[in-house]
Order: C-alpha cells, then sequence, then structure tokens
C-alpha cells in the first residue's frame, strides 16, 4: 500500500530480483527457515518483517481460538487483530495510516456490537475515541503549529472505540499514552534523537485494543478494586 502497488496482481515476488515466488517458498515461517532467509535466485536477504508478522498472526489465531473457540467473536475479533497488524506494521515502516484499513473496520466493529446487542456502547465508544483523538490533534496544531498526530490515527481510535465500546476505549487509549511515552523516551535516550523525532502512535493504540479485549475481566476487577465502575 504505502507504495502503491497491489497486493493481488501480480503474485508475490523478490523485491530485489523481482523473481516470482513459488508456492512452496511462500508458506508462512516454514519457507524462511528453509530458504535459511535468502531468495533462493539472487541470495538476498529476505526481510525479517515477514515471518514476524507471520508468527505473530498465527499466534493472534492460536490466542483467540483459546480464549473464544470457534464462534462470532472469534471471527470478528480475528479481523479486528489482523487489521491492527496492517496499521501497525505500516504505521512502524512509514509512519502513515491508510483509510482503507481503519474505516472499514469502523463498520465491522459496530455490526459486531449490534449483533451483541450493545450498538449504543459501540457508538459512544467510537465517537468518544476518534472525537478524543480529533481534539488532541486540533489543539496541538494551535499550539505546536504543526501537525502533532494524523488523521489516521483518528480513524484508528474509532475503529478501537467501536469494537471495545464505551468505557473500555478509555482503557485503550491510556494505555497507549502510558506504552507510547515509555517507548518514546526510551527510543530516543537510545537512538540520541531529539524530542521533536516523530513517533507513530498507531502501535501503542493497538496495543490497548489488544490488551482491553485479551484482558477484559481483569480491566474489570482492577477498576472496580478502584471504585471506577465499568
Amino acid at each position: 500500500m504505502p507504495i502503491g502497488r497491489s497486493i493481488v496482481k501480480p503474485g508475490s515476488f523478490c523485491p530485489q530480483c523481482k523473481k516470482p515466488i513459488k508456492w512452496y517458498e511462500n508458506i508462512p515461517i516454514v519457507s524462511f527457515l528453509l530458504l535459511k532467509g535468502k531468495c533462493s535466485e539472487c541470495k538476498k536477504p529476505i526481510s525479517i518483517h515477514y515471518p514476524l508478522v507471520e508468527l505473530l498472526t498465527g499466534l493472534i489465531f492460536l490466542v483467540l481460538f483459546l480464549k473464544f473457540d470457534i464462534g462470532m467473536e472469534f471471527f470478528f475479533y480475528l479481523f479486528f487483530f489482523c487489521s491492527l497488524i496492517v496499521i501497525s506494521g505500516i504505521d512502524l515502516l512509514h509512519q502513515e495510516i491508510f483509510d482503507i484499513t481503519a474505516i472499514p473496520g469502523i463498520f465491522i466493529g459496530l455490526i459486531f456490537q449490534l449483533l451483541n446487542g450493545n450498538i449504543k456502547v459501540g457508538l459512544i465508544g467510537l465517537f468518544f475515541g476518534g472525537g478524543l483523538i480529533l481534539l488532541i490533534r486540533v489543539i496541538g496544531k494551535l499550539v505546536y503549529k504543526k501537525e502533532v498526530m494524523g488523521l489516521g490515527d483518528v480513524y484508528l481510535t474509532a475503529m478501537i472505540g467501536a469494537f471495545v465500546g464505551f468505557p473500555f476505549i478509555l482503557v485503550t487509549i491510556f494505555c497507549a499514552a502510558l506504552t507510547g511515552s515509555i517507548m518514546g523516551i526510551l527510543y530516543i535516550v537510545s537512538t540520541k534523537q531529539g524530542r521533536e523525532s516523530p513517533i507513530p502512535f498507531g502501535p501503542f493504540l493497538s496495543i490497548g485494543g489488544v490488551v482491553v479485549i485479551l484482558f477484559h475481566n481483569q480491566v474489570v476487577e482492577t477498576f472496580a478494586l478502584l471504585g471506577v465502575f465499568l
């Protein structure tokens, strides 16, 4: 997507020598190991991003199956988590979130909430999450005279809000802000970058969404102990 290339046609090929990849060279993780991380034709290294994404996606399938078994929740959350992988990966590498990767998820999330009888919760989560990030974006631009958040972050938060609902979108944003701050500080210190260095926020929003879904009961119990009713 970032380079404007179709993900459908032509089929997979080596980005170095353009050699088409045979089906047995395209088996997740297994082919990478058998090829020793190199193209069979030009022997140039295959990016580690490929097996990492494959491994992460496989683990997500397993975790969701163990938690929800095969059912409606499994398939909707599978779509949700896979979307977060795509969005986070592109945001990390290119610092951009494409509308086509986030906006459809908003509607899928609302359909999920409708089927669960929680459409009101989903709508509030959508508008609260997206609205809050939009407000931060507008205020940040007025204060710093530049974009502090992209519109893609607004759509992503709206999508997550549609899936997790209100008030769990608050937990998502809190987790994103906390992990983003910690990782941002570590990144700046370790790379000796300036404070102005842009750090993508999408991956941290995704982490927050995953935490809320996978640890929903623990989140409820924690806030109950704090006297906050979710």
